[in-house]
């Protein structure tokens, strides 16, 4: 399950990221990520790449849609 564009925006926050370092740490420009956060189209494969940084920094995806943090 991909995630949304308010999980995107908590989980960035979350985890402490700006959006400049997760267009970065995913290999994408800061106004794509913009468009995933803003719910603009983007591919499935760039949500995945975003949604897989943000999972590597300790976030976590609830199927109830709410986002935590797991740290180690």
């Amino acid at each position: 399950m991909l995630i949304t564009a308010s999980q995107c925006r908590m989980a960035r926050a979350a985890v402490g990221l700006t959006l400049r370092d997760l267009a970065g740490a995913a290999g994408i420009s800061v106004n794509t990520l913009s468009r995933i956060e803003g719910e603009g189209n983007v591919t499935s494969r760039t949500l995945a790449k975003v949604q897989e940084i943000l999972v590597q920094h300790g976030a976590v995806f609830r199927r109830d849609g709410s986002v935590g943090v797991q740290r180690p």
